[in-house]
C-alpha cells in the first residue's frame, strides 16, 4: 500500500509538471516539487549502488573514499543489497576504513529510522562514525540517505551474503526483482530517471526499409503512462497502444520513406535524414496533455539511398523469377557523380559532351547475399527501341568495350551491385538523343563463377544473344544546348556525334563496331 500511495502522488507532480513544460518558472515549482517527493518517498526515489567491489570479501587495496556520496541510495548486485551490520575488517571494501551499520535494519512498518556507520580503524570497529537513515521498503529491500563518509579514506560496504536469486528469470535493466502482492517478480523500478522529460529519448531502430521508435513499458510507467498508452506518429495513421501487462514495450514503425507517417526528408552532401515525432497521450489519466518527442534517422548516401530520397530520378526497374530462389528486383539510374549518390532527376538526363555518365544497377529484393549482379551486355541506341539496329556497346558479354578508353567498369559480377561510366556522346547521323539498355544476368555465387574474365586487349567477340525480359531501358539523354524533347522528341535532329571518336561515323559502320 505505501508503494502504491507513493506512486500516485509522484504521478500526480508528475503530471503537474507535465502539464507546466512550457514555462521556466513553472519549471522551476516542478524541480523543487519533485525533489520534495524524492525526500517524502525514498523508496520510489533513490540512486541505485551497483558496485560490487564494495562486497566485505573484497580483500583488494585501494584507497577509495565516499566523502561525497550525499542521499537516498539502495545497494544491488552481487556485492550485496545491504550494509553489514557487524564490523568489518580494515582494509576490506576497496578502502582503507570500511563502514558498516551499527544496529539492526529496521522492517516493514517501521518507517526510517536512524542509525550510526562506524569506520574500523588501528583496532577500533567504530573509529569514526556517522549517522545514516534507514528505511525498509515494500519490495523487500532497505534504502539508505548517507551524508558522506566522515573522512578519507572511508567507504560504504555492502554484505553479499544478503544476495538473494528469488526471481525465476533475470530482470531487464529497467526492473528490479521486488515483493508484490505475496510473490517475488520482476517489476519496473521506482527510481528510473523520468522526472528529466526533455532528455529522456525512445529506442530507434532506423532498418533500411524501415524506421521502428519503441518506447519502454517501464519508461511509460515512469512517466505515469500506467493503464492505456496510445502512441503516432504526424500522421496518426501510424500509431499503436499498449494495455496494462501486455507487452514490455510499444512500437511505431514507418517505411523509410519521404512523406510516408509524416516523416519529412532533408539531405545534405553526406546523409539522407527522415524526420519524425513521436506522440504519447494516456487516454484515461491525461485526455487534454501529450508527450512529443522529436527524432530522426540519418542515412549514409549510397546508390541505394540516394534513388529512395530522390523525388524523380532516372530509373528503370526489372522483376526476375529464379526457379526455387525467389523474387528478385533490379534497378537501374543514371547518376552525375562517381559516388553514384546523385541521380539525375527530371525528364531526362542534360549533360555537356565533355561530362561522364555515371550507370548504376543494383539488386534490392532477394538473396543479396548469395546472388551477384552482372551486367552482361549494355548498350545505347538512338532512339528508345532497344532493338534499334544501330547500337553501340559498352558492355558486351560483360567485358567493357576496349576501343573506348571512356568507358570504366567499376563493380560487374562482384557483390549486388554493377557500376560504370562513359563519356558523354551523341550518334553519328543526325540523332540528337542516346537511349542506354543494359541486360543483366543474377549469378549464384555458390556455383557459378560471377566476376568477368575480361581480355586486356580487345578481341572481335562472338554474336550476342539479349534476353529482352532482362533489360532495363534508361534514357532518354540529351547532350546540353540541343534542341528541347519537345522538338527532338527521338526523331533525327542536326548535328549528331560520337564525341568518344575523332571522327562522324555512319550509322551502318556503328553496327559493327566491337
Amino acid at each position: 500500500m505505501e508503494r502504491m500511495t507513493g506512486s500516485y502522488v509522484l504521478w500526480l507532480t508528475l503530471a503537474s509538471c507535465i502539464l507546466t513544460l512550457a514555462s521556466t518558472e513553472q519549471q522551476g515549482e516542478c524541480s523543487a516539487h519533485l525533489a520534495a517527493a524524492r525526500v517524502t518517498y525514498p523508496c520510489q526515489n533513490y540512486t541505485r549502488l551497483d558496485d560490487p567491489s564494495r562486497s566485505t570479501e573484497n580483500t583488494e587495496r585501494a584507497k577509495n573514499c565516499d566523502k561525497d556520496l550525499r542521499g537516498w541510495f539502495r545497494f544491488v548486485g552481487q556485492g550485496g543489497v545491504r550494509m553489514p551490520d557487524f564490523c568489518v575488517p580494515a582494509y576490506r571494501c576497496l578502502t582503507d576504513a570500511p563502514l558498516w551499520l551499527n544496529g539492526t535494519h529496521p522492517v516493514l512498518g517501521d518507517g526510517t529510522v536512524t542509525r550510526k556507520a562506524c569506520a574500523h580503524w588501528s583496532g577500533n570497529c567504530c573509529y569514526w562514525s556517522t549517522e545514516v537513515q534507514v528505511k525498509a521498503c515494500a519490495g523487500g529491500y532497505h534504502v539508505y540517505r548517507l551524508n558522506g563518509s566522515p573522512a578519507c579514506n572511508l567507504r560504504f560496504c555492502t554484505d553479499p551474503s544478503t544476495i538473494q536469486d528469488r526471481c525465476e528469470k533475470a530482470c531487464r535493466p529497467e526492473e528490479e526483482c521486488t515483493f508484490v502482492n505475496g510473490t517475488w517478480g520482476c517489476f519496473c523500478r521506482q527510481n528510473l530517471n523520468s522526472s528529466d522529460i526533455h532528455s529522456w529519448q525512445p529506442q530507434l531502430d532506423c532498418g533500411a526499409q524501415e524506421i521502428t521508435v519503441s518506447v519502454d513499458r517501464c519508461q511509460l510507467e515512469g512517466l505515469g503512462f500506467r493503464d492505456e498508452v496510445f502512441a503516432y506518429l504526424r500522421d496518426r495513421n501510424c500509431s499503436s497502444s499498449l494495455h496494462a501487462g501486455e507487452s514490455d514495450q510499444m512500437s511505431v514503425s514507418s517505411p523509410a520513406q519521404a512523406h510516408v507517417c509524416g516523416n519529412i526528408l532533408e539531405r545534405n552532401s553526406t546523409h539522407a535524414i527522415y524526420k519524425n515525432t513521436l506522440s504519447l497521450v494516456n487516454d484515461v489519466i491525461i485526455r487534454d496533455t501529450k508527450l512529443s518527442i522529436n527524432f530522426q534517422c540519418a542515412y549514409p548516401l549510397d546508390m541505394k539511398v540516394s534513388l529512395q530520397t530522390a523525388l524523380r530520378p532516372i530509373v528503370s526497374s526489372v522483376n526476375i523469377s529464379l526457379g526455387g530462389q525467389g523474387e528478385f528486383t533490379v534497378r537501374m539510374a543514371l547518376f552525375r557523380d562517381q559516388n553514384y549518390t546523385q541521380p539525375h532527376e527530371g525528364a531526362a538526363a542534360v549533360l555537356s559532351v565533355e561530362s561522364m555518365l555515371y550507370v548504376g544497377a543494383i539488386l534490392e529484393r532477394g538473396d543479396t547475399s548469395r546472388f551477384h549482379l552482372v551486367m552482361r551486355n549494355c548498350y545505347a541506341t538512338p532512339t528508345e527501341d532497344r532493338a534499334d539496329p544501330v547500337k553501340y556497346f559498352i558492355i558486351r558479354n560483360s567485358c567493357p568495350n576496349r576501343r573506348d578508353s571512356t568507358i570504366y567498369v567499376e563493380e560487374n559480377g562482384v557483390s549486388s551491385e554493377g557500376r560504370f561510366s562513359v563519356q558523354m556522346f551523341m550518334f553519328a547521323g543526325n540523332y540528337d538523343l542516346v537511349f542506354l539498355h543494359c541486360e543483366v544476368h543474377l549469378c549464384d555465387s555458390i556455383s557459378e563463377q560471377c566476376q568477368p574474365s575480361c581480355p586486356r586487349s580487345q578481341v572481335r567477340s562472338e554474336a550476342v544473344v539479349i534476353d529482352p525480359a532482362l533489360v532495363l531501358d534508361l534514357g532518354p539523354i540529351t547532350r546540353r544546348g540541343a534542341p528541347s524533347l519537345g522538338v527532338m522528341n527521338g526523331a533525327p535532329g542536326t548535328a549528331g556525334f560520337l564525341v568518344a571518336w575523332p571522327v562522324l561515323l555512319l550509322p551502318v559502320f556503328l553496327t559493327e563496331l566491337f
